[in-house]
This record gives structure tokens, C-alpha cells and sequence, in this order.
């Protein structure tokens, strides 16, 4: 989780702003027009990280940017909102290059949320390819049910079987089945039970069905 924070940028002279401007179309926005902050020294910019705030402005000096996988994504988020399409490009593919089975449903979500369509596609076909080591991953036991239905329901998930699929969801159910069960007959309706094994396919049926708790406490079992 991502904590917002306001932080005080001091701006004195035409010289910093000219700089700022120069790389960010958030900064050449807000120093050539009306706004009131085109003419304070002092602006409150919130949910940034200072940090990557300061490597920011750094990199519009000297065109330099160290990249470092803990801070990565505070130093993209903060790209993003101060619109600096270079450095976005450069933060997107360096996390490319970190995907793993460990992280990239975490890369994926990210990517979504700071609208990186690029970087969003791209971990969401790693993802699909190496789903199979995916799913043996904790990132994998804690998606939320919504993100958990959008993988289910892709026609490009590398797996060998219906079967592989019907087990990781009967793995995430039983992470935290008091709370997932309510969760479970939608999970289902985006497995293809025809291509199911026949004793999995009348499972799944008896799963939806009002009366399934010993249904799904078998299944669970078996896992």
C-alpha cells in the first residue's frame, strides 16, 4: 500500500521553473498559465513520495536517474503524476525486467492503476505464459476475487488442462475459505466445465447448488 503524501517543494526563480517545465508537462502547465501557483515559491504537491520528488527534479538538471528496484514504483507513480513521459518509459521497462512468477500480478495491478498500458500488457502476458509457476506464489493466494475472476476468464492462460485451473481456484478458496466461499459460484462460472474431467464436472455443479458446504469441503480435501 502506497501512502499519500504532502510535501513542500521551494521554487525560487524563473531559472527552476524554466528547468521543471522543460521535462514535466504537469510543471509546464502550472508555471505558464493563471494559476495561483505559477507565482508562489512554496507548492504543496501531495501523494508523492519526496524522495522520488527529489530524484525527479534531479534528473531534470542533469538528465541522470538511478533506478532501484525498492523504489521503483514510488519514482513511477510520481512520473506519472508530474507527467514526465521519459522517465516513465525508462521506470516501465526496468520493472519489465524484474517480472517474476513471485511479482508480476503485483507489477500487473500497478501498472493498471498508473494507466502504464505498455507495462500492464506486458506483465499480463508474462503472467499468462508462466502461469503455472504464478499460481504457486503468494501473490497469487491473496488476489482479490475480481482480479482472481479476470485471469480465469482469459483464453491466453498457459496451462494443460481445465483441471490446473479448477485446482488453483479450490487453492485460493481454501487461503481463506470463511470469506471466500461467498465468492465461489461466480470463480466457477468462468470454468469451462466441459473440458473438465467427469468426476470434476459434477463437482462443480454440485458446488453452485444452494446446499454446497460438504460439496466444497470435499473438494477442499482432495487438494
Amino acid at each position: 500500500m502506497h501512502m499519500l503524501i504532502c510535501h513542500l517543494v521551494h521554487i525560487t526563480g524563473s531559472r527552476i521553473k524554466l528547468v521543471l517545465s522543460s521535462v514535466s508537462d504537469y510543471f509546464a502547465a502550472m508555471f505558464t498559465s493563471d494559476v495561483c501557483e505559477a507565482k508562489q515559491e512554496e507548492i504543496k504537491m501531495e501523494g508523492i513520495d519526496p524522495n522520488a520528488l527529489w530524484d525527479l527534479v534531479q534528473f531534470a538538471y542533469t538528465g541522470c536517474l538511478e533506478l532501484k528496484e525498492d523504489t521503483i514504483e514510488n519514482l513511477l507513480a510520481a512520473a506519472c503524476l508530474l507527467q514526465l513521459p521519459q522517465v516513465v518509459e525508462v521506470c516501465c521497462h526496468f520493472l519489465m525486467k524484474l517480472l517474476h512468477p513471485s511479482n508480476c500480478l503485483g507489477i500487473r495491478a500497478f501498472a493498471d492503476a498508473q494507466g502504464c498500458t505498455e507495462l500492464m500488457k506486458v506483465a499480463h502476458n508474462y503472467t499468462m505464459e508462466n502461469i503455472m509457476e504464478v499460481i504457486r506464489n503468494q501473490e497469487f493466494l491473496l488476489l482479490p476475487a475480481e482480479e482472481l475472476h479476470k485471469l480465469l476468464a482469459s483464453d491466453d492462460v498457459n496451462v494443460p488442462d481445465e483441471e490446473t485451473i479448477f485446482h488453483a481456484l479450490m487453492m485460493w478458496v481454501k487461503y481463506d475459505m470463511q470469506r471466500r466461499c461467498s465468492d465461489l459460484s461466480m470463480l466457477l462460472a468462468y470454468i469451462r466445465l466441459p473440458l473438465l474431467p467427469p468426476q470434476w464436472f459434477f463437482l462443480c455443479l454440485n458446488l453452485t447448488s444452494p446446499d454446497s458446504s460438504c460439496t466444497l469441503k470435499h473438494a477442499l480435501a482432495i487438494q
